[in-house]
């Protein structure tokens, strides 16, 4: 039988949306836990060394999930709506869980000493099942200590962190009243690519110490949703009609939170290449932000250009009225 092979991580947020995107789309995979032995063996097919890494029915292998998924549209479940703005909200809110989202993910988890030594310990416990404690403790201590060198380079720093933290409750209790809400997901009671990216996110979130915490406390419903998420392989349903989907709270608060927060963090880093600078700043939620300048990010923001440009005026008059002034970027 003909299926998709999946390397990843419990630890890894790509890994897990990868996961539940086949198990939503109903499509034959395997999922392998990728350990140090693995590594070595599967890591040579990819040019990028980031996970997960997933080995198609052809014999080929990627690892960027977002195109691989996308590729995906045609097999099993869809999990992009077909109508044009709805399709485009999705695939930005996606986009948004990706590339900003995630910074609290990586924020949480290595500015906080608990957290950065109880994720680290989990990382290589599940790198290195045989290497017993001793091994684990010793090597975990490496990582933690490489991934706390990297947070200034992806814009995790105490000067950004007030920022970072506030941006992600935002998002969060807008996902809170989508849990408590009239339907399952944000489209509707099917998911979509743009909940499995969020979810993608706070679940490793959700056994971090530290928004683990918060979450169960400020966002209980969410925390539970999380396991809905995981696999809605069983989970029938439809989604709203384009004009209800973005009129619902949660989808209006996040398409706001693009225009004011995403797509400014976009722009910003986009025009410090342009300018050929290494670092850039903006301000964000209300205070300063700086980061190093990112080339995949400039990419995410081409691409959304291009997803706006096709379409009609109708679309764009309509999701410029939600997104609000940031959708002056997009143009």
């Amino acid at each position: 039988m003909s299926r998709y092979e999946v390397y990843g991580a419990l630890g890894s947020p790509y890994s897990l949306k990868v996961r539940a995107a086949l198990r939503a789309k109903r499509l034959p995979h395997t999922w392998t836990g990728m350990t140090a032995e693995d590594r070595a063996r599967v890591m040579p097919n990819v040019k990028a060394q980031v996970i997960p890494v997933i080995r198609t029915p052809d014999a080929s292998w990627t690892n960027d999930s977002t195109p691989f998924l996308l590729g995906l549209e045609g097999e099993g479940r869809a999990l992009v709506p077909a109508e044009a703005k709805l399709q485009f909200v999705c695939l930005l809110i996606e986009d948004m869980a990706d590339e900003w989202f995630m910074k609290a993910m990586f924020h949480y988890r290595w500015a906080y000493p608990e957290d950065a030594e109880w994720c680290a310990n989990w990382i290589m416990f599940d790198s290195l099942p045989n290497a017993g404690r001793e091994g684990v403790e010793r090597n975990a201590a490496m990582i933690r200590s490489r991934q706390i060198s990297r947070m200034a380079l992806v814009g995790c720093t105490p000067a950004t962190a007030p920022v970072i933290e506030a941006s992600w409750k935002r998002t969060n209790k807008a996902l809170e009243s989508m849990a408590t809400g009239p339907t399952r997901f944000l489209f509707g009671d099917r998911i979509s690519l743009a909940d499995i990216a969020l979810y993608g996110q706070l679940k490793v979130m959700s056994v971090d110490p530290t928004p683990m915490a918060w979450l169960r406390a400020e966002t209980p419903y969410l925390y539970r949703w999380l396991d809905l998420a995981d696999d809605a392989s069983g989970l029938d349903g439809d989604w709203l009609e384009p004009g209800a989907a973005i009129a619902a709270a949660p989808v209006k608060a996040l398409l706001a939170q693009a225009g004011d927060t995403y797509l400014p963090f976009l722009k910003a880093n986009a025009d410090a290449l342009a300018a050929g600078a290494g670092t850039f700043e903006v301000k964000l939620e209300g205070a300063r932000y700086a980061q190093g300048v990112f080339k995949y990010q400039a990419k995410c923001l081409d691409t959304l250009r291009s997803g706006w440009n096709a379409l009609n005026a109708d679309d764009r008059a309509t999701l410029r009225g939600l997104i609000g002034e940031g959708a002056a970027i997009l143009d």
